[in-house]
């Protein structure tokens, strides 16, 4: 295998990508019933979990900010797709990061597993779209709308998973 710099590796395929993200949530929701761990591996998998959150969710409102910025004219397009393509790896750990300590910290409440479910595999397809949206100079406008779609979906779900972990930890 030759290795040239700046150059990537194709990506798994998309199906396979969802695949992976379902069978990682169904195995988070196996092993969170049976965890025994101690009160201080608990903390510890609280600490992974909000570092988590702040470095999955603070990149995806990043991305979405400057999306912001470009639909106000204060930002081209191509600082848009720079964002995500550079928040891509910080989006994903942090996913991971709360799907590892999650299995920690017990079974979620079935609305909010959903939400992460969502998370994820909505997660899957924005990587779709912004290859589409690269190979666009000027995007097509349904490719604009499937995208502001896929954030729609991306904001609600990432919210209602912080609210619903939030109300959860509380009783």
């Amino acid at each position: 295998m030759v290795v040239e710099i700046g150059r990537h590796r194709r990506p798994a395929s998309p199906v396979g990508q969802a695949v992976l993200v379902a069978v990682c949530w169904l195995t988070v929701l196996a092993v969170s019933p049976y965890r025994h761990v101690s009160p201080r591996v608990h903390d510890l998998a609280l600490l992974v979990h909000l570092g988590s959150m702040v470095i999955g969710f603070g990149a995806v409102l990043t991305v979405d900010w400057f999306g912001l910025l470009w639909l106000a004219g204060r930002r081209g397009f191509a600082d848009v797709l720079s964002t995500a393509r550079g928040t891509h790896v910080p989006i994903w750990a942090g996913f991971a990061g709360l799907l590892a300590s999650g299995a920690l910290l017990g079974m979620p409440a079935g609305p909010k597993a959903l939400a992460v479910l969502v998370i994820g595999v909505n997660g899957v397809y924005a990587a779709v779209l912004l290859r589409e949206l690269t190979r666009h100079p000027e995007p097509p406008t349904s490719l604009l709308v499937r995208s502001g779609l896929a954030t729609t979906i991306s904001q609600a779900a990432w919210w209602t998973a912080l609210v619903l972990g939030y109300l959860n930890s509380r009783g």
